[in-house]
């Protein structure tokens, strides 16, 4: 059994591309045999985010709807398609055009080899990812659409462990989109016209890097109760880190009188500043009470260690 981590509350949507065309039979042939291909890459244990198959896509709206879906799913981390059979990707542009997160192109098979012996025109029909695989790479060329391409039938370990890189780097992509810094004495709040780089930051990457008071963040880690400080880092120091046994004890900090009377004060103290940071996150933003520039509420909640000093 693997140890949790942060990806397990990621999702990925697994897309399969058709079309009406091939009627309801080969369609349900289709649908079987993609959940089989995303339940092989759901088992693998590299692959740590959620792997959700979505039902076969065949016409543009239902693709167009699935990618607005996703985009506003905030547990969605990317899309992962596959063209089972020969799907016009014409109908793909308006959704591919909408989204706005990392895609994988999947070009794979459903069978690992082609079954000479046996094959007729049931079965290229059915298996024509050859075609729509090429057919939906040309669109995404086309439309310069950002994608990674993995080729390969999925019980091969190198396609897998392409597939998992992708979710780990996507999964990167998401936190950094809920990134928020804080930066003391700094221009007002939430104001672009006086942010600079920090405003093409959010735009390019989603990173929010907003000013905070210095006051406000002194008065707060004086308020740190002991009890707090000690639960924070109270934890048994390893016999390899004892060497920086002191840092142990700079964390804690010193009492609240004793704060008081050397340089820097409350302020010094890590583990108060520590305790500072989460409760800021903890009532909704970054500053005193959670509140923007002003006395408009912070935009978002973020879960704890998603602010950083």
């Amino acid at each position: 059994m693997t140890a949790p981590t942060a990806q397990d509350d990621f999702e990925v949507w697994f897309l399969t591309g058709s079309q009406h065309l091939y009627g309801e039979e080969t369609l349900r042939r289709v649908a079987e045999q993609s959940r089989g291909i995303a339940a092989m890459l759901s088992e693998a244990q590299a692959i740590r985010v959620k792997l959700v198959w979505k039902p076969v896509l065949v016409d543009h709206d239902a693709i167009r709807r699935t990618v607005l879906e996703a985009n506003a799913d905030d547990r969605v981390i990317g899309l992962m398609a596959w063209m089972h059979t020969f799907s016009p990707a014409k109908m793909w542009i308006a959704g591919l055009s909408a989204l706005d997160k990392p895609l994988l192109h999947l070009h794979t098979q459903a069978n690992v080899a082609l079954p000479w012996a046996s094959i007729d025109f049931d079965f290229m029909n059915l298996n024509q990812a050859a075609h729509g695989d090429r057919e939906f790479g040309y669109v995404l060329t086309r439309l310069s659409v950002p994608r990674k391409t993995v080729a390969g039938h999925v019980s091969d370990p190198r396609v897998v462990e392409q597939v998992a890189t992708w979710t780990r780097a996507a999964a990167g992509w998401a936190a950094t989109r809920s990134l928020r810094l804080a930066r003391f004495g700094d221009n007002m709040r939430y104001v672009a016209v006086t942010e600079g780089d920090k405003t093409e930051a959010e735009a390019i990457f989603g990173v929010q890097v907003n000013t905070w008071g210095v006051n406000d963040l002194v008065a707060a880690v004086d308020a740190a109760a002991p009890a707090d400080v000690d639960a924070l880092v109270g934890a048994p120091i390893l016999p390899r880190r004892r060497r920086i046994r002191g840092l142990h004890d700079q964390l804690r900090g010193p009492g609240r009188a004793e704060a008081a009377a050397r340089p820097g004060g409350a302020a010094a103290d890590g583990g108060r500043l520590r305790i500072r940071r989460r409760r800021g996150l903890e009532n909704g933003g970054a500053g005193p009470g959670g509140k923007g520039h002003g006395h408009r509420p912070a935009r978002r909640r973020v879960a704890d260690g998603g602010l950083h000093l």
